[in-house]
C-alpha cells in the first residue's frame, strides 16, 4: 500500500473513531465532578469576578478567561452546559494534532508512521475517555506542544524561543501539574542543541527564558491590579502545597493501577482481577511501543542528544512527576501519551521497512480502531448523564433564585455555593482536618439556611465525618430524591427520650407525619446509604402514618394537633410523643409532591457504577444535547 494509501486509510479511521467518541461526548460518557467545578469558575468569571478573590479555587486560572464567552452562549440549568464546554474544546485538539503532526515532519518522521501513530492515540481509551470531558488537562496540553513546536525551531529565529517560553509558561497559568514539567522543558532547551545533535549551550534559548517572564510578568499584573496577588499565592502554593502534605495516598499503586486498566487489569480491588472488556489495544502499543522508543532514545541520544532524545528525557521526568502525585487520575496520562506518539511513531518508521510488516501496523490500527468505536457507543452509562440531568434541573426548579446550595461542586449551576469551599474534595477535608479552612457549621446553616442538600458521594462523607453537622442536617433536611434533600423536619423519639427539637429552616406549611410504623424507616438508621438492601422499595410516609399521640410546640407556646403545620423560618418546634413505643415524625413541605425517590438500580450521581455493553439511548442524548428536560421518572414515591 502506498504511503498516501495508508495516510487517506488512517485519515478515515480517525474520523470514525473521533465520531464514535463525540457519542460520549454528548452524554454517554457520564460528567465527572471537575468538569462542573471548571464550568462554574468559567461562568464566575464571566460574571466579572476575580480568580481567588471573590471565589475559592486551587487551579490555574487561563481556562476560565479563555472560554469565559462561551458560558454566555447557554442558560441551561442542566447538563447541556457542560456539554456545550466539551464540544467547545474541538478546535483544540485538533490544533494539538496539527502542532504534533509539525513536530514529526521536522524531526523526519515519515507520513505514514506519524499517522500511524496519531491513530492509535485517537483509537486508545487511555487517552480518548478523559479527553471528551471539559477540564484544564485539555489547555495546558495544547499549550505545551505548542511550546515544543516552537522550541524546536529556536535556530531558526529568536521568536520562535520568545514564544516558546510564553507558552511554557502559559502552560503552567492554564494547568498546574504541567508547572514542573515547563521548568524542566526551560532549562534542558538551554543545554541541548537538538539540531546538532550536541550538548552545550544554546544562546537563543535566552529568549526562551524572555518570553516565559515576559508571560508571568504580565500575569502578575493581572493580579496586582485586581488585588488578588496575596490570596492567589496562597490557593495556588501554600494551599496546594501543605493539602499534598497532609493528605494520605487513597490508594497503594495508583500509578500503575492507571496504566494496567488499558490491558484490562484492575489493581485497586481487594484482589487484581482481569476484565476482557476494559482491554484497549490502542492504549497498550501507545505504551508498549512508545516505551521502547523512551528507552533507545535515552539510550542513543545521551552522545548525540537529538528531537526523540529531548522528548524522552521529558516524558520520562512527566511520569516520575505524575508517579510521585498522591492522587493519579486517568486525565494526568493525557500529556503523557501525547508526548509518546512521536516516540511511537520513530519506532514505527524503524519497523515498518517491508510491506508486510507496514500491512501488520495496518491491521493493528484496524483492530484498535474495532475494539475503540465498540466500546466508544455500545459501553456507555448515558443513564447515569440523564439522572445527572435530572437532579440539576430538579434542584433548580425547587429552589428560588439567589438562594444557596449545599453540595459537593456545583450541581445547581446557577445557585450560590452554601460554603466558601465549595469544592468537596480531599484538599478541602484535609486542610478542615487541620483546621486550616474553617469547617461549615451548624451556625452558618442557621445564618442562612441552604435551599437545599445535594447529598452526593462527597457532601454524605462530609456529613459523616462531622457527625453533629451531619445529624443536624438529617434531621432538618428531607429526600425528594436521593440526593435532592429539602427542608423538612424528621425525629424518632423512644419512650425514654419523648421530645424532638427543631429550627425552621424555610417557611411553609408542613405535612405532619406521625406513628409508631414510620418509626422503621430506614431514614432513621441509614441516612447517608441510600445504596442498602434496606432501602429498595421504601417509599414516602402515607396517610396511615398519622395519629400519634403528639404535642406540638412552636416557640414554647403549645398549638392544636393537626395534620399540616405553618411555619416561619427561625421558628422553635417541639414535639413532645405519649406513645408507649418509639415515634417516627416527619414533617414534610407540602408542595412537594414526592419524597424519598429513587432512580433506577445501577443508575448514579456520581457516576460510580462501570458502564455497561448495551445499545444507546440515542433518543435521550438527543434531548440533552438540545438541552430539554431528558426525563422526569414516575416511581412510588409519589405522595
Amino acid at each position: 500500500m502506498t504511503t498516501r494509501r495508508a495516510t487517506a486509510l488512517f485519515g478515515g479511521i480517525s474520523l470514525v473513531a473521533v465520531i464514535a467518541r463525540l457519542l460520549q461526548l454528548l452524554g454517554l460518557h457520564p460528567l465527572v465532578w471537575d468538569e462542573i467545578e471548571f464550568f462554574r469558575a468559567t461562568d464566575w468569571v464571566r460574571r466579572g469576578l476575580v480568580p481567588y478573590r471573590d471565589f475559592w479555587e486551587h487551579h490555574t486560572p487561563l481556562q476560565w478567561f479563555l472560554f469565559a464567552p462561551v458560558t454566555a452562549l447557554t442558560n441551561s440549568t442542566g447538563v447541556s452546559a457542560i456539554l456545550l464546554m466539551r464540544c467547545a474544546q474541538l478546535p483544540l485538539w485538533i490544533l494539538t494534532f496539527i502542532l504534533l503532526r509539525g513536530w514529526m515532519r521536522r524531526a523526519g518522521i515519515s507520513a505514514f508512521a506519524a499517522w500511524t501513530a496519531m491513530t492509535l492515540v485517537l483509537c486508545s481509551t487511555l487517552f480518548m475517555l478523559p479527553a471528551v470531558e471539559y477540564r484544564v488537562d485539555v489547555l495546558g496540553c495544547v499549550i505545551y506542544i505548542a511550546a515544543l513546536f516552537f522550541l524546536q525551531r529556536i535556530g531558526d529565529h529568536p521568536k520562535f524561543a520568545f514564544l516558546g517560553g510564553a507558552m511554557l509558561c502559559l502552560a503552567g497559568l492554564a494547568n498546574l501539574r504541567l508547572g514542573p514539567l515547563a521548568v524542566l522543558t526551560l532549562l534542558l532547551v538551554r543545554v541541548v542543541r537538538t539540531r546538532d545533535r550536541a550538548w552545550g549551550g544554546n544562546a537563543r534559548a535566552n529568549w526562551c527564558f524572555a518570553g516565559a517572564a515576559a508571560t508571568f510578568g504580565a500575569a502578575c499584573i493581572y493580579f496586582a491590579a485586581t488585588h488578588s496577588a496575596r490570596i492567589a499565592w496562597q490557593r495556588l502554593w501554600s494551599d496546594n502545597f501543605l493539602a499534598d502534605r497532609f493528605a494520605q495516598a487513597p490508594v497503594d499503586w495508583m500509578f500503575a493501577h492507571r496504566f494496567a486498566v488499558a490491558f484490562g487489569v484492575r489493581l485497586v480491588d481487594s484482589a487484581p482481577n482481569f476484565q476482557l472488556s476494559a482491554v484497549d489495544p490502542g492504549g497498550i502499543a501507545i505504551l508498549i511501543i512508545g516505551g521502547i522508543g523512551v528507552v533507545r532514545a535515552l539510550r542513543r541520544g545521551f552522545r548525540a542528544p537529538g528531537d526523540d532524545f529531548f522528548l524522552a528525557f521529558l516524558q520520562v521526568a512527566n511520569l516520575l512527576f505524575i508517579a510521585a502525585m498522591k492522587y493519579v487520575f486517568n486525565y494526568h496520562l493525557e500529556i503523557a501519551v501525547l508526548l509518546m506518539a512521536p516516540l511511537v511513531a520513530i519506532e514505527i518508521d524503524r519497523f515498518a521497512t517491508t510491506d508486510s510488516r507496514r500491512r501488520a501496523l495496518i491491521a493493528l490500527v484496524v483492530i484498535a480502531a474495532t475494539v475503540n468505536i465498540a466500546a466508544a457507543v455500545f459501553r456507555g452509562k448515558e443513564s447515569d448523564t440523564v439522572y445527572e440531568d435530572f437532579v440539576m434541573r430538579e434542584a433548580d426548579r425547587r429552589t428560588p433564585p439567589g438562594s444557596k446550595v449545599f453540595d459537593s461542586v456545583g450541581w445547581p449551576l446557577h445557585r450560590d455555593p452554601a460554603y466558601r469551599y465549595w469544592f468537596l474534595r480531599a484538599n478541602v477535608f484535609v486542610m478542615e482536618e487541620h483546621k486550616l479552612f474553617e469547617p461549615y457549621t451548624i451556625a452558618d446553616v442557621l445564618r442562612d439556611p441552604p435551599a437545599a442538600v445535594i447529598a452526593d458521594y462527597d457532601v454524605r462523607k462530609w456529613l459523616a465525618a462531622h457527625r453533629p453537622f451531619g445529624e443536624f442536617i438529617v434531621t432538618h433536611y428531607l429526600p425528594l430524591w436521593r440526593e435532592i434533600w429539602l427542608p423538612g423536619m424528621s425525629a424518632r423519639v423512644t419512650p425514654l427520650a419523648r421530645a424532638a427539637r427543631w429550627i425552621v429552616l424555610a417557611d411553609g406549611t408542613y405535612d405532619v407525619y406521625a406513628s409508631t410504623n414510620l418509626a422503621s424507616h430506614p431514614w432513621y438508621r441509614q441516612p447517608l446509604d441510600f445504596e442498602r438492601p434496606l432501602w429498595r422499595g421504601v417509599g414516602p410516609p402515607t396517610a396511615s402514618d398519622r395519629g400519634a399521640n403528639i404535642d406540638w410546640f412552636v416557640d414554647g407556646a403549645p398549638i392544636p394537633a393537626t395534620t399540616t403545620l405553618t411555619l416561619r423560618r427561625g421558628q422553635r418546634l417541639d414535639a413532645i410523643s405519649h406513645e408507649p413505643l418509639p415515634v417516627g415524625i416527619m414533617l414534610i413541605d407540602a408542595r412537594n409532591d414526592v419524597a424519598f425517590c429513587q432512580p433506577p438500580r445501577g443508575t448514579t450521581l456520581e457516576a460510580s457504577d462501570p458502564p455497561r455493553w448495551h445499545v444507546p439511548d440515542l433518543g435521550a442524548l438527543l434531548q440533552l444535547a438540545r438541552g430539554t428536560d431528558a426525563i422526569s421518572p414516575r416511581s412510588p414515591c409519589h405522595r
